[in-house]
């Protein structure tokens, strides 16, 4: 044999080794780090009153994204974004989860904007059902009011 075909078949096994060492992290590390996951997204309808304002029907939005149950340094924290339509605002928000009753499948996220211009906590009325078949309530102290998703997607992900 040449001495480039020891090579290429040097290179080769290495190569498997490589890929077999590799996959075998993969998997232990995902095996690892599991971790329970819930998005709300969805639209619906509801009145809302500004601070000195009088209450205002308007559609609301809503996509937040939380970490409900995991090892990593991000346990119960939430983000997204809402949005109130007839009152303008779409804000960024950031805040938290937690699950109503052990394993009931309701949680709470209690979100907020940066600027304060949205407050509110946001509940799934069951447990998921896939697609936009959920109903999920906002109830909000800034702007004051809430409202009622009832085409929501509550996706719920991990162990």
């Amino acid at each position: 044999m040449s001495r480039i075909h020891l090579t290429l078949a040097g290179l080769t096994a290495w190569g498997l080794a490589l890929l077999l060492l590799c996959t075998f992290s993969v998997s232990v590390v995902k095996a690892a780090n599991n971790s329970e996951q819930v998005v709300f997204s969805g639209t619906g309808g509801g009145s809302f009153t500004p601070a000195g304002g009088t209450a205002t029907p308007s559609p609301f939005g809503f996509w937040i994204w939380c970490e409900a149950d995991s090892t990593n340094p991000y346990l119960g924290q939430c983000a997204g974004a809402m949005y109130i339509y007839a009152l303008g605002l779409t804000k960024g928000v950031n805040g938290t989860i937690t699950e109503l009753g052990t394993n009931s499948g309701i949680y709470m996220m209690s979100v907020a904007s940066a600027d304060g211009t949205i407050s509110c906590a946001l509940h799934n009325t069951a447990t998921a059902k896939k697609g936009p078949n959920n109903t999920v309530i906002a109830v909000c102290s800034t702007p004051a009011g809430g409202g009622t998703s009832t085409n929501a997607i509550v996706n719920v992900t991990g162990p």
